[in-house]
């Protein structure tokens, strides 16, 4: 059984960790930006405004904190495509206040941008392993970890003992985004294809349970989110053969600072900026490993 099927049963079977036992937060098993604080949420918004963007959509959208932010920063309307029917209901049972600017979608939608933040680490993908001069696959067989011949999606020189997780399915989840929309919108830690080797020369797979971190094939356990480092430069690359190009690429922070968190902040109330000055130092700090990529589609 490659690790794939494996992920894909434990996050996203009947008894899946992220259709019945996902817990977001400090009180649960990880957090994202959206719940450091709602100035993410904020700054998202006036980026997509200041690219002219009315409708959006929201692929996994977790609890529903980002899409909260968005739609009580600005007047756009936002739909939110979840698979996840534990998150559907909290997602619903918040968002119920926006009543005609907010929709949940069962399928993807026409839209002028879509927004991607923390969804691509969580699909499904498989360990390769560089030894004895070739590349292998590691998959679970007779009940025991196994090596079989295959090769991943890379084209760097690998060394021995390099591990590679790969996501699997990324160019057809992209595809099936990209038909939809002129813009996408991704938040994700990651790293380009050279970079790998040099920050994750060991694999990136790894599991979260109430902030407990599970590394390497010990994450595959259920009631646990398994996640791995997507690969940046392949996202580029096939967005770029469906026509799109890079409009923005840069550290998570960077994006916050130029666009606008600071001088969100400072427009707020002594009160509100009380309440969410740890929160901004957090976002500006805490998440040095999560970049932005701005896909927009080349007019001709």
């Amino acid at each position: 059984m490659r690790i794939s099927e494996i992920v894909k049963t434990l996050l996203y079977g009947e008894n899946g960790y992220y259709m019945r036992h996902v817990k977001i937060g400090k009180r649960g098993d990880f957090f994202t930006a959206p719940h450091t604080s709602p100035l993410f949420g904020y700054t998202v918004a006036s980026f997509l405004k200041r690219e002219g963007v009315r409708l959006f959509v929201e692929v996994g959208g977790g609890e529903g904190y980002l899409m909260e932010d968005i739609l009580n920063f600005s007047d756009l309307v936002g739909a939110i495509y979840e698979i996840s029917p534990k998150l559907k209901e909290i997602q619903r049972e918040r968002l119920s206040k926006f009543k005609d600017r907010f929709l949940q979608i069962d399928d993807l939608i026409e839209a002028d941008a879509y927004v991607l933040n923390e969804v691509i680490d969580a699909l499904p993908f498989n360990r390769f392993v560089f030894r004895d001069g070739r590349w292998w696959e590691v998959i679970f067989e007779n009940g025991k970890w196994e090596l079989v011949e295959g090769e991943p999606k890379i084209r760097l020189t690998p060394f021995e003992g390099f591990i590679y997780d790969e996501t699997e399915g990324l160019e057809e989840f992209l595809e099936g985004i990209l038909r939809k929309t002129d813009r996408v919108l991704i938040f994700d830690y990651g790293y380009d294809e050279e970079e790998f080797p040099i920050f994750a020369p060991e694999g990136t797979m790894s599991g979260y349970k109430e902030h407990r971190v599970y590394y390497g094939l010990d994450a595959l356990r259920e009631e646990v989110d398994i996640t791995h480092f997507p690969n940046f430069t392949r996202i580029k690359e096939f967005a770029e053969s469906k026509g799109f190009y890079v409009k923005e690429y840069l550290p998570q922070s960077e994006f916050l600072l130029k666009y606008g968190i600071l001088e969100i902040f400072s427009s707020l109330s002594d009160e509100e900026k009380a309440r969410l000055s740890g929160g901004l130092k957090t976002l500006l700090f805490l998440f040095k490993n999560h970049r932005v990529m701005y896909l927009e589609k080349t007019r001709p």
